[in-house]
């Protein structure tokens, strides 16, 4: 399980209880910008799960990061 309860922005479950806040509108201004490092690490984990590694261990886990990256792409921004 990642950090984080969207993939979107960097807010972490710890975090959560603030939501509808003022802070919580801040924190998620800060969202995240695709990186070819980041499609590398996504390609890399699919590769993986289709070689038949389990999406829960820790060959995949520590390429998606605890930041909820998800093993799919719908959109290349690059």
């Amino acid at each position: 399980m990642g950090k984080c309860p969207c993939p979107r922005c960097y807010v972490q479950l710890a975090e959560v209880q603030d939501m509808g806040k003022g802070v919580d509108s801040e924190r998620r201004q800060n969202t995240r910008q695709p990186t070819p490092r980041f499609f590398r690490m996504v390609d890399e984990a699919r590769k993986d799960i289709f070689k038949g590694f389990k999406v829960s261990g820790t060959r995949v886990e520590g390429k998606l990061g605890g930041w909820s990256r998800v093993p799919t792409i719908v959109r290349r921004y690059l």
